[in-house]
């Protein structure tokens, strides 16, 4: 799941730009198809651009591998770090 969400992570150019960086953590639930529920936001890393772009993450990384369980609720911190542009 982390591996997924790395690949499909966009730093919002408007924050890149101004030098913005920070952690968002973000909850979401998978279900028995992989497919993303509710998605929300934990902690604020406080910065509009930056939380949208976490929960948007999640959404666009779906479908996930099918959880052992059938479903799985996750909570994940995403960071952004303007010197890596990551």
């Amino acid at each position: 799941v982390t591996a997924q969400l790395a690949r499909n992570k966009r730093y919002p150019g408007d924050a890149l730009a101004g030098g913005i960086g920070g952690t968002a953590v973000i909850a979401f639930a998978i279900d028995s198809a992989g497919n993303v529920g509710a998605v929300r936001l934990v902690r604020s890393s406080g910065n509009a651009s930056l939380d949208r772009e976490s929960r948007d993450l999640v959404r666009r990384a779906a479908p996930f591998p099918i959880p052992p369980q059938g479903k799985a609720s996750i909570t994940v911190p995403v960071n952004f770090n303007v010197l890596t542009g990551r």
